[in-house]
């Protein structure tokens, strides 16, 4: 019996638990959570700086000549990094550099593009105002403020502010270490020819790339053979050192292979085999053995692959410490039809989702969507969802998964 693919995906959520939080360097926290409110201990800037290359004033001194000229000795140079200077005698200016501490007495800054140098001398016209060109100390950040509130995903600019306040660790839910394991006597790897009745092994290729996009530490458990006790060790052991296994094949309710009855030995029984309202990935299975997840993935590759979206990426998500699991679903107008009959599925289309020259989505159904044609999945980014019924036509509005970045259409 076909169940619901929210009940599927509920029931693997309830089983996934967030990850340990711990102090992680800085540079490796991309795409990982924060597992706490991240407080500023730092003001940004530091100090008050200069804005801009040029000249730091006195305004006091901004007596100009009847032609509305104002004329400066230029006393000397402060550079970034340079100690804190000052503007000691009257009608004086110092040459400063972006970034550079604002002198003592020096109350604005006059671009260089708006001086004229005459040797020691500038002069100048545009008129100047207290503060000009000026970055006061904490006008970004004041120390004490909120940066980033807990289960924040950190993107590169996350990880830019907290180095400029001085986090070495940063407070996150840490990353999570995946294997990815192929079973299945009549699979061989890439580098060498086939022999009749062998196959190659493209799915955990596929997996081990998708996992790593995902953020996580991925482990290749390789391929096993059709032998229980090496598929019982190879199960016990990663579940012992790992946070989650994924394996293909063997999950569909009918089958019966040694893969399905080591899981449904190791697991304690946990495993459940379902067969879910979806096309592809219709069967999968999930369990745990002891507390590591593991996931059963259909054997054909597309299938493989749009499992993954719609049940591992998004328990990896939680394990992260993510607060939004599920990818959000786009609308597009979509440029071709997509003809199905009445199956109690809905389909997830393999498509092209692009930007038209207005700005509009649009999105094109391909032609082969056989749940083995991997390399018209290569083609697509995106996954055109239709509910069960007769499909849609051409100019209607459809709902979408993307998967990767959209394309331009011209």
């Amino acid at each position: 019996m076909m169940i619901p693919l929210s009940e599927a995906q509920n029931h693997v959520l309830e089983r996934v638990s967030n990850l340990r939080a711990m102090a992680v360097p800085l540079d490796e926290c991309l795409d990982l959570c924060t597992s706490a409110a991240i407080v500023a201990e730092e003001a940004i800037p530091p100090f008050d700086n200069t804005a801009v290359d040029g000249f730091a004033i006195r305004t006091s001194d901004l007596e100009a000549d009847p032609a509305g000229t104002v004329r400066l000795r230029v006393a000397g140079t402060v550079a970034a990094g340079d100690p804190p200077s000052e503007i000691a005698a009257p009608k004086t200016a110092l040459r400063i550099m972006t970034g550079a501490v604002i002198p003592r007495r020096a109350d604005a800054v006059v671009m260089v593009e708006d001086v004229i140098v005459e040797g020691d001398y500038i002069t100048f016209s545009s008129p100047v105002s207290p503060g000009d060109n000026i970055r006061r100390q904490g006008s970004d950040i004041t120390p004490g403020s909120l940066l980033f509130p807990e289960r924040t995903v950190l993107r590169a600019a996350h990880l830019g502010v907290l180095a400029s306040v001085g986090y070495a660790k940063v407070p996150v839910y840490r990353r999570a270490r995946v294997g990815v394991i192929s079973t299945g006597s009549e699979l061989v790897d890439t580098g060498r020819p086939l022999n009749p009745g062998e196959i190659r092994d493209s799915n955990r290729h596929s997996l081990m790339a998708i996992l790593s996009g995902a953020g996580v530490e991925v482990i290749d458990l390789g391929v096993i053979a059709d032998d229980p006790e090496a598929l019982r060790k190879a199960f016990v052991s990663s579940a012992a050192d790992l946070d989650a296994i994924v394996t293909s094949g063997g999950v569909s309710v009918g089958d019966f292979d040694y893969t399905k009855a080591v899981l449904s030995e190791v697991s304690g029984g946990q495993m459940r085999w379902m067969q879910i309202a979806i096309r592809p990935a219709k069967p999968f299975a999930f369990g745990t053995i002891g507390t590591t997840p593991v996931f059963g993935l259909p054997g054909n590759p597309v299938s493989a692959m749009v499992s993954f979206e719609l049940f591992v990426r998004p328990a990896i998500k939680k394990m992260h410490g993510y607060l939004d699991l599920h990818a959000p679903s786009l609308a597009a107008t979509a440029t071709n039809g997509y003809r199905r009959h009445r199956d109690g599925k809905t389909h997830f289309v393999r498509s092209l989702l692009e930007v038209d020259e207005s700005g509009s989505l649009q999105v094109t159904s391909l032609d082969k969507q056989g749940s083995h044609m991997l390399h018209e999945m290569s083609r697509s980014n995106a996954l055109a969802i239709t509910p069960d019924g007769d499909g849609f036509d051409a100019g209607d509005r459809v709902m979408v998964m993307q998967l990767d970045p959209l394309t331009s259409r011209h």
